[in-house]
């Protein structure tokens, strides 16, 4: 999959469907875990400034700088999910209406929480992005049991810093996606065609795959006494 953020995303319902989740106790849910692929939806939260929050995980399978996120609950759309879960992680109460796709990523990790803890977990990650009111920026507060440390920072700072792949991905994709709405504001607006062309060539330079195989980032936990390697390839 080359770099960018969705041109468009839609969420679809066939027939009535009605949920049925329930809790699983951890030792079912880990069960759960060795045979199937759950689907996340994280965010990136900026604030009016355009700094984006990213906080520093208690648990695996990202112990580490990561996004505010987490599973996909049944019959929810993944803006839904990110409503219900930024409510959660931050505090916050926001329209699921006010979410942007920007992009997705396969993802398979080594460790997770439930026993056995290094039978991992896969995923499949949607990432949306919503800007906050400076109101709900200087109001939220995050979950102390899943984070112990947060934030602001530039897209770029992630993008170009020692941060895990799928972060530095989503940094360079949500600049993908601003760049296109701005090519699509001077479209919209008549902007004269030089100004356009060099629109478009921004967003297309944007667009270059990221690099693959092994990388110089490692998921480094001192309390969990964890290290691991990180590679990437193209889905």
């Amino acid at each position: 999959m080359q770099n960018g953020g969705f041109q468009n995303a839609i969420h679809i319902t066939s027939g009535h469907f009605t949920s049925h989740k329930s809790f699983l106790p951890d030792d079912q849910y880990g069960v759960c875990l060795d045979n199937i692929v759950k689907g996340c939806s994280d965010m990136i939260v900026r604030n009016p400034e355009g700094e984006i929050l990213i906080g520093r995980r208690n648990v695996h399978p990202q112990p580490d700088w990561w996004y505010i996120g987490g599973r996909i609950m049944p019959g929810e759309s993944p803006a839904q999910s990110c409503s219900r879960l930024v409510t959660r992680e931050l505090g916050l109460l926001i329209e699921a209406e006010r979410f942007e796709p920007i992009c997705c990523m396969s993802q398979v990790w080594g460790m997770r929480e439930q026993a056995p803890q290094n039978h991992g977990t896969c995923d499949i990650n949607l990432v949306l992005t919503v800007e906050l009111t400076a109101e709900e920026a200087d109001g939220l507060k995050l979950d102390a049991q899943e984070y112990h440390e947060s934030k602001w920072t530039s897209a770029r700072e992630v993008e170009e810093g020692d941060y895990h792949p799928a972060l530095r991905y989503s940094a360079k994709s949500l600049r993908t996606h601003m760049k296109l709405k701005d090519l699509r504001a001077a479209t919209d607006a008549g902007g004269d065609d030089a100004a356009v062309a060099a629109l478009a060539r921004e967003y297309v330079a944007l667009l270059a795959p990221p690099e693959l195989g092994e990388t110089a980032y490692k998921i480094r936990s001192p309390e969990k006494g964890y290290e691991g390697k990180v590679s990437v390839a193209l889905m």
